[in-house]
């Protein structure tokens, strides 16, 4: 009976080390709404763009995706801890630990804008017509592009820490516009369509960056097995077909 015991205790040690070794534990920036990300009432990732991608991976490696919500600061620790195995969405650009991770091919488009209240000039010319003015921006977030003259104080940041409140504050006078991704601006005028007349975009993108997935070191997938799905998503029409349903296609 002993033999049996241990025998079936075995099997399921085995079963379930290979059930752990199919899952792809992918991370979730907290800071990213609709349509990117649609979480539920317990902070649980239920949709999006990202988790249809994140879907899209796993099935082309044959994993089980799981997906974890991290805070902006969390996300890397993750991936350098190993606790998270990617985590995509993201950029080289954007991290200044990036040799800590692997990088897989560019993917996903990001592209920013300024926005301004309509009763406001648009703004067209960066880093130019920035200068000397208050632009709301995203807590824990690089740009690049200013990051100069935000240190130097020729633009003044003023940082909070979600895409409503920023909307919020430029409305209101306490600042003169605010950068974000076409993703999070739609995503803001989806939950509050009466304001859309109230704001103006900027004609001229404030970048554009063909994002990449941050893939852990410590992590038992490979970055090769990762850049052949991406490819694959890519070549097929998938990736096309994905930005489409979300109402925003690659440029």
């Amino acid at each position: 009976m002993q033999s049996v015991t241990l025998v079936v205790g075995t099997c399921l040690f085995f079963t379930q080390q290979a059930s752990a070794e199919q899952e792809i534990k992918l991370a979730v920036f907290d800071t990213v709404s609709y349509p990117l990300n649609i979480l539920d009432q317990n902070n649980h990732l239920v949709g999006g763009l990202l988790k249809d991608f994140g879907d899209a991976i796993a099935r082309e490696i044959g994993a089980t995706p799981v997906y974890t919500v991290y805070s902006r600061r969390r996300v890397e620790q993750s991936l350098t801890s190993g606790q998270a195995d990617i985590v995509c969405y993201f950029s080289p650009q954007w991290s200044e630990h990036r040799e800590q991770f692997l990088w897989s091919l560019p993917n996903l488009p990001q592209i920013e804008r300024i926005v301004v209240s309509h009763d406001k000039p648009m703004l067209n010319h960066f880093p130019q017509q920035l200068m000397g003015k208050k632009i709301a921006a995203r807590l824990g977030y690089f740009y690049p592009q200013i990051s100069k003259e935000f240190a130097a104080g020729k633009i003044q940041r003023i940082d909070l820490t979600d895409v409503p409140g920023m909307f919020r504050l430029v409305a209101l006078g306490g600042a003169d516009g605010l950068v974000s991704s076409e993703a999070e601006i739609e995503g803001y005028f989806k939950s509050f369509p009466e304001q859309r007349d109230q704001f103006t975009l900027s004609k001229t993108p404030f970048s554009v960056l063909s994002t990449q997935c941050g893939v852990s070191r410590k992590s038992s997938w490979k970055i090769e097995q990762i850049n052949r799905a991406i490819s694959h998503i890519q070549s097929s029409g998938e990736q096309d077909a994905l930005l489409h349903r979300y109402g925003f296609a690659e440029k």
